[in-house]
């Protein structure tokens, strides 16, 4: 990212920090439907098997985009 100034990844570091925290929580309906049965059979298993496991790519990526936008943030050196 180069000639980004501070002040400007600190406003990108947030907007995603905003889009994680608004995003986190998408597939919980889902997840949760299915922990009660909701779909039941093969396709059901499947598609609760696959519902977890697209939820926990989500907040994998989530937290990856977060971490690596606060150490970019940090990297940077401060104006005086």
């Amino acid at each position: 990212m180069a000639d980004l100034d501070r002040e400007a990844m600190r406003a990108v570091a947030q907007r995603i920090q905003r889009l994680s925290d608004e995003h986190w929580w998408a597939l919980t309906p889902s997840c949760r439907l299915m922990e009660t049965d909701a779909w039941v059979g093969p396709t059901g298993t499947r598609f609760d098997t696959q519902v977890h496991a697209d939820q926990r790519e989500l907040w994998d990526m989530l937290t990856r985009a977060v971490q690596s936008a606060n150490q970019i943030l940090a990297a940077l050196p401060d104006k005086a």
